[in-house]
């Protein structure tokens, strides 16, 4: 206890005492249970009980409608990411062909396109159609 500060060492008694044996107790506890009603101490436990029951029903139908929900949720995410997938595979059949021929030509430093500004009208209204929903 040397290395204890003597502040501490004295001071706010925490109220036991050591001992060399177990104490007797003076009185004896009589541990023999009572059948009557105290108080009607039976008819609260049985309230309690009976909401207690109704708290375990009640989170067994959230349990229920949780999981229908979850199982809602993963088929509309299959859905979605399945359109997204399809959304992107039609921008993608539009845009690679005009990627492949510039491609192609790449050796070539200019590139002859006539009429394209209604060819490039019709790809930009049928992308939007793609990512937005509506031909513009």
């Amino acid at each position: 206890m040397s290395n204890i500060p003597q502040e501490y060492l004295s001071g706010f008694d925490f109220g036991f005492n050591a001992v060399e044996e177990m104490p007797q107790s003076e009185v004896e506890a009589d541990t023999t249970p009572s059948t009557e009603d105290v108080e009607g101490i039976n008819d609260n436990i049985n309230r309690i009980e009976n909401k207690l029951d109704d708290v375990a029903k009640a989170i067994n139908i959230l349990t229920t409608r949780m999981t229908d929900l979850d199982d809602e949720f993963d088929v509309v995410k299959a859905n979605t990411e399945q359109e997204v997938k399809d959304k992107l595979t039609q921008v993608e059949k539009l845009v690679m062909p005009l990627l492949v021929n510039l491609l192609k030509t790449s050796d070539k430093e200019y590139i002859y396109w006539p009429d394209r500004s209604e060819k490039i009208n019709d790809m930009i209204n049928k992308l939007l159609s793609y990512t937005r929903g509506d031909a513009q």
